[in-house]
């Protein structure tokens, strides 16, 4: 079972979202350790989503739905200032962005409510009845967390590694793209 989790979590983490764009763009632009620190803000978030899910948000965005959908709102106004933002900074040759990487990753991930629901899906499928869930939830919430930075951690090298296949352009066509696609994923947010 352990494997099938950190297997899906693997393949879930990969799939392209406002997270992975916002490590690609950054790890492309201003190297890896700003791609890491985008990572560490996105993890952190997820950590207090997970522990928001378990101590009942899910309940009360079931309950709430007029916060939910404020929420999406914003969120979606955050990824498209966002991607506005990755286009100007595609045009400098930064350094590297520690804080506001940090700050972004977290942000984008907070103010994500599909993150919320989710995560209040997906464990579900992966606690055995009959076995006391929450000692399993003590096993899968950490083992999710350390999948999930693993991953946009090699994300953040590989997109470091093609943005310096760019020759003279210093990865900046793939912050470009990717702030795009952040403003494409707000504006399809709305719609969703």
């Amino acid at each position: 079972m352990i494997w099938n989790f950190i297997a899906a979590t693997a393949l879930v983490t990969l799939m392209p979202g406002p997270s992975l764009l916002l490590i690609a763009g950054a790890s492309a632009q201003r190297g890896w350790r700003a791609g890491a620190a985008v990572t560490l803000g996105v993890v952190l978030a997820d950590a207090i989503l997970l522990l928001m899910v378990l101590g009942g948000l899910g309940t009360l965005a079931e309950t709430a739905p007029a916060a939910l959908s404020w929420l999406k709102w914003l969120g979606a106004a955050y990824l498209v200032y966002l991607g506005a933002t990755q286009l100007r900074m595609a045009e400098k040759a930064g350094a590297v962005d520690g804080r506001g990487g940090f700050r972004r990753g977290l942000a984008t991930t907070l103010l994500n409510p599909k993150i919320i629901v989710f995560l209040a899906l997906y464990f579900p499928q992966f606690i055995r009845p009959g076995e006391d869930a929450g000692r399993q939830m003590l096993l899968l919430g950490p083992l999710f967390l350390l999948t999930v930075l693993a991953v946009f951690l090699l994300c953040a090298a590989a997109a470091r590694w093609l943005g310096g296949m760019a020759r003279g352009q210093g990865g900046a066509w793939l912050e470009r793209a990717s702030g795009l696609c952040l403003i494409v994923c707000g504006l399809y947010s709305v719609f969703v």
